[in-house]
This record gives C-alpha cells, structure tokens and sequence, in this order.
C-alpha cells in the first residue's frame, strides 16, 4: 500500500495529469490509500470521483493516532504518517517537516517527484520529452523543486521499453 498525502494528489490534479498517477501506482503494484484527514482537504473533483466510497481506486481509512504529529504537522499529513506506521505502508508525502518525521519514525518514503521518477522508468511517461513537460508544469504550478533534483529526475533511465 502507498498512503497518499494531499500534496501528492493536489499536484497530480493541479497539472492534468491525475489519470497519470493512478496508472503508475497500478503498474507498481499497489493500492492507494488515504487517511480520513486528506479525504477532508481534498478539493479537486476527479480525485473526490477517484475515492472508493465514490467508486473509484483510493481506498479511505480511517485512523485515530495521528495526533501526536499535529505539534509540527498538517492534520492530513499526520494522518499519513500515522497510518504508514501502523500498517508498514510507504507514505507519499512532499512536504520536508513531514519526510524528516517519517525518516525518525522509520517509515518508507516518496513523494510526487518520486512517483514522477517511478512514472518515467516504468513507461506510463513515454520519453523525455514529457518527463520534461511535467516538471516544467509542476515548477509553474508553484511545486518547489530544485534545479538538482529537477536535474536528478531528467537523468532518469528507462527501465524497459514497452
């Protein structure tokens, strides 16, 4: 399982390309789950519609021990973390407080850039040229990156050509 955090699936929806991270996180083979407090941030309808409860591919648990990360943390990516840990799950998450407190809590960790790289390698983003375009849309959506990581992310190779 891959718990998605807000920020992840806001900058999959922010630039259109929200179908793009449901087909990488099929072709990992995973499910996607959210807790109940991203369900309540969540404002972009195709991921409202991608819900289970709607129908859709992302499961919502519940989860109650996210609390004790509120001190530093959004109640959505409290929630991330908490039900990652309990469960073992990777948590995607982009947000730096959060990954820092996940490393301490020893959970695996991606985030949308991650998923990107992920995208690229396994053929769901056909060829440079279009990793390129979604970095370049994610940076004018306001998505901070460096030019290191951006860089890191253009250097990425194909693990197979279908």
């Amino acid at each position: 399982m891959i718990v998605l955090d807000t920020s992840v699936i806001s900058a999959f929806s922010q630039i259109g390309r929200f179908a793009l991270l449901q087909e990488i996180i099929r072709r990992i083979g995973v499910k996607a789950v959210i807790p109940q407090t991203v369900e309540e941030e969540i404002i972009f309808p195709e991921a409202i519609s991608s819900l289970s409860k709607n129908g859709g591919w992302i499961d919502v648990k519940t989860v109650h021990d996210y609390k004790e990360y509120l001190f530093s943390l959004h109640e959505g990516e409290s929630g991330v973390i908490a039900l990652a840990k309990k469960y073992g799950w990777i948590a995607a998450l982009d947000d730096l407080d959060a990954r820092k407190i996940a490393r301490k809590e020893q959970i695996k960790i991606t985030g949308t850039l991650g998923i990107i790289k992920i995208g690229y390698e396994l053929c769901p983003i056909k060829d440079k040229k279009e990793l390129k375009n979604i970095i370049g849309d994610l940076g004018k959506a306001g998505f901070f990156m460096t030019h290191d990581i951006a860089q890191g992310i253009l250097d990425t190779e194909k693990h197979n050509n279908k």
